[in-house]
């Protein structure tokens, strides 16, 4: 009778309890797979999940959680419109399964952009993150715009400007704003109930509708060059000359693009296999004085462009920065690290390598302080790379200032064979430990972390946030359909 009801709501060839078909999805037992196809069907699977307690959680294009056994997962694959892009008021508004890729090939054809995540172009164009051009595009939920959410018990609520006129232009008002609700940067990271339409700012693109592509997959190269655009890479002899560097760059506002990566991850944007890879990074590491960033220049005319080039060229030689010769002379990698972070992401090939794994610290906060601690973390990593337990990376770090600020993103992960299990073991005390440092040497708090964590350490640094959020949840959540109330820890 319960599968049924469902069944009514979506019909037939949306609904799923095949164990094997179900295991396709994730590691655990789920009590069904529900496929609505718009809002409606959102709402009342949802007050059926309600009805019966059943927990429930949603997902669009993958990148997701845990999940418990016995979870009803409701799949938005079926939700994947563009519903409007506004060019004047340089907003899209989209359904949850609309991909970065897909709706960056939209805008590109008007002259537009939008940040694609670190998740890559084929995660959802509404995800919250950080990306290659958080530099000149913002980052996080700060491009999120108005929201029609479907909360835990299948009420519809509209949020920002969409709650008072039905326009998708601002996500603060008229109407309520919930913001500190749809962020997701506390327990249980994701915000509870559904997004059914997001709204996301988009920006200016002065590049080319499209790239022109030759080769055959995976070694595409540009055909041709696109005007008043340049990539370097520039590494610096010290972190407080990156630092420097960064700032002065944010302060003239001339880059498109400001990414911090490492030779590791230069090396994999470029290469199709983990041999190249290796190849590569040991070969250009030693080309490098220290730690560096990934320029883009996209100027409007020649005359922009030179500006540009002048300003960056002024900036570098007064920090000390060089520029990457295997860059400079060798075209391929310029233009695959351009069309990388422009238009793919250039994190899928620095992190999803063929039978690997990795873990990550992600943080964002003050830029010099988070630059800090990861230099530390990179220190505990070393002694696991002598060992081979992890990839050798050199103990790098990476990041960024966002919106041309002091404010930033930062992070440091291990890549590792998820079949040896001491591998698992180091990784996941580096984990703890260079967390637990950041928290009690006072650099951050990471808040995505094992429920006895918050409640034990982060919460009370934090004025005991977490109490206020669990308050919200019983009240949101009356029916107990929420599966977790924090992040679990991730296990072989």
């Amino acid at each position: 009778d319960i599968y049924s009801a469902f069944a009514d709501v979506v019909g037939e060839e949306n609904i799923c309890d095949d164990p094997v078909m179900m295991a396709a999805y994730y590691k655990t037992d789920f009590a069904a797979v529900i496929m609505p196809g718009n809002t409606a069907e959102v709402q009342a699977v949802v007050k059926l999940c309600n009805k019966y307690k059943l927990k429930y959680r949603p997902i669009s294009c993958g990148w997701t959680g845990v999940f418990i056994p016995g979870t009803v997962m409701l799949d938005l694959r079926r939700m994947d419109k563009i519903i409007e892009i506004d060019e004047k008021n340089m907003y899209a508004v989209c359904e949850p399964y609309v991909t970065s890729a897909q709706l960056q090939a939209e805008l590109f054809k008007r002259g537009l952009n939008t940040n694609i995540k670190g998740s890559g172009a084929q995660g959802s164009a509404l995800l919250r993150g950080h990306g290659p051009m958080d530099q000149s595009c913002g980052a996080d939920d700060r491009n999120h715009l108005a929201v029609e959410w479907v909360t835990p018990e299948g009420d519809l609520v509209k949020i920002g400007s969409l709650g008072s006129c039905d326009e998708f232009f601002c996500g603060d008002g008229p109407g309520p704003s919930l913001r500190c609700l749809v962020q997701s940067t506390v327990p249980p990271s994701c915000t509870p109930g559904v997004f059914t339409k997001v709204a996301t700012k988009v920006y200016h693109w002065p590049g080319p509708e499209r790239y022109h592509l030759k080769g055959n997959s995976p070694n595409y190269s540009l055909a041709e060059k696109p005007p008043y655009m340049m990539l370097r890479y520039y590494s610096f002899p010290s972190v407080d000359k990156l630092m420097d560097a960064e700032y002065k760059l944010g302060e003239a506002e001339i880059c498109f693009i400001l990414y911090g990566i490492n030779m590791a991850m230069v090396s994999a944007n470029v290469t199709s296999s983990n041999e190249e890879q290796e190849a590569l990074f040991h070969k250009i590491a030693g080309e490098v004085q220290g730690p560096g960033f990934v320029v883009i220049l996209a100027g409007n005319s020649e005359k922009d462009f030179e500006y540009k080039k002048k300003v960056l060229e002024t900036i570098i030689a007064a920090t000390g920065g060089e520029s990457l010769k295997a860059v400079e002379e060798e075209p391929q990698i310029e233009d695959t690290l351009m069309r990388q972070c422009t238009r793919v992401s250039g994190a899928i090939r620095e992190t999803f390598r063929p039978g690997g794994y990795f873990k990550s610290i992600p943080v964002m906060g003050q830029r010099d302080l988070t630059v800090r601690w990861a230099i530390g973390a990179g220190e505990a990593k070393k002694p696991l790379i002598e060992k081979g337990l992890i990839v050798d990376d050199g103990g790098a770090f990476f990041g960024w200032g966002v919106e041309h600020g002091h404010l930033g993103k930062t992070e440091i992960f291990c890549a590792f064979s998820p079949m040896n299990p001491e591998a698992w073991k180091v990784v996941d005390a580096w984990e703890s430990e260079e967390g637990g440092r950041a928290l009690d040497e006072n650099y951050f708090a990471l808040t995505m972390s094992p429920l006895d964590v918050i409640d034990e350490k982060t919460g009370p640094k934090l004025s005991n946030y977490h109490l206020w959020w669990y308050k919200v949840l019983d009240e949101l959540d009356p029916n107990g359909v929420i599966p977790l109330k924090g992040v679990s820890k991730l296990t072989p």
